[in-house]
């Protein structure tokens, strides 16, 4: 299991050092509902780490996701909000959270399933760091699920959706995948409690990763699900080609990636990210992202059947096997 925890550029640092706060191995903590012992660190960011641990209960081997105190972020409470309600509402393709508890003065905590390799993992252990287009449209086909899921099921929006936030199971069919959308500190509902899309805010901070981020993202305005998916086409033109016009240029040159992007929105650019992508569906895809507004209700079964018919068209079936599968 691999979780990116430096995946939110435009968050503020606290300053301070989290390494005299972390448990060490071996360490015992508490939760509601049991003890466990901390194994190795998986993955350490400016206000946590994610540590495999042991349930002292049965040995299962699961995830524990911290947070230390003194870094004042709300991260941690976000994820559990949004595992809470989808535990509740049985959401199929999100992360449930299996225990949690507090360490005062040093970190909360979440236990949660450990899961497989992250997209960006699997991407990357392909030496240009492409996928076939066979692999590359069946992951952004099973990715579209878990988005659907929050945007329909629990009317939040992730703004932060890249291959890192996509995770294998532990343990999975492997003709049969289905991909997990991680990591909800940034998520924003966009619909108040009586189910009316709230109004949204001017001047928003950037939220997100400057290589996926949406327009609206990069322009200051409210992210609604039209940018989750935004992301989400990004993502899957780089499995299939394997960069993005803008991958080579540093996140801080953010206005930069953001005029390359407004470039391949254009009928004059798009063929800038179509190398290896099928082309009549990739843009018949990004020309109905593009007419997507604030308070638009996406059709993924549109989407869906775009993917479909892209595969259809390039003699691929959902069950075959995948790249990484066969090295």
């Amino acid at each position: 299991m691999s979780i990116d925890l430096e995946s939110v550029e435009g968050s503020n640092s606290s300053g301070c050092s989290i390494e005299d706060k972390l448990p060490t191995k071996n360490c015992l903590i508490r939760g509601k509902e049991g003890q466990y012992a901390i194994g190795r660190k998986i993955a350490q960011g400016r206000y946590g780490a994610v540590f495999e641990v042991l349930r002292k209960a049965d040995g299962k081997r699961l995830a524990c996701k911290l947070e230390v105190c003194e870094t004042h972020s709300h991260g941690l409470d976000q994820d559990y909000v949004i595992m809470n309600k989808g535990a509740k509402k049985g959401c199929q393709y999100l992360i449930h959270m299996l225990d949690r508890g507090k360490i005062e003065e040093y970190f909360k905590f979440i236990i949660m399933p450990l899961l497989g390799d992250n997209l960006m993992s699997i991407k990357n252990m392909f030496e240009d760091g492409r996928l076939s287009l066979s692999s590359g449209l069946r992951l952004s086909y099973h990715a579209l699920f878990s988005l659907q899921e929050l945007h329909n099921t629990l009317h939040f929006v992730h703004r932060d959706i890249k291959p890192s936030n996509f995770c294998l199971p532990a343990h999975y069919n492997e003709h049969n995948i289905k991909l997990i959308l991680i990591d909800y500190g940034i998520c924003r509902s966009f619909k108040d409690k009586n189910g009316e899309w709230k109004n949204p805010r001017e001047n928003v901070p950037f939220r997100g990763t400057t290589r996926y981020a949406s327009l609206a993202a990069h322009y200051g305005k409210e992210q609604s699900p039209k940018d989750d998916l935004e992301a989400w086409f990004y993502m899957m033109v780089e499995f299939i080609n394997g960069t993005l016009p803008w991958s080579d240029t540093h996140k801080d040159d953010r206005n930069v990636v953001k005029e390359l992007k407004e470039k391949v929105a254009t009928n004059e650019g798009h063929h800038m990210i179509m190398k290896y992508c099928p082309r009549v569906e990739f843009r018949r895809i990004q020309t109905y992202i593009q007419g997507l507004h604030y308070q638009s209700t996406p059709d993924y079964n549109f989407l869906f059947d775009m993917l479909l018919l892209a595969m259809r068209n390039n003699q691929i079936t959902l069950e075959e096997k995948y790249d990484w599968q066969d090295n």
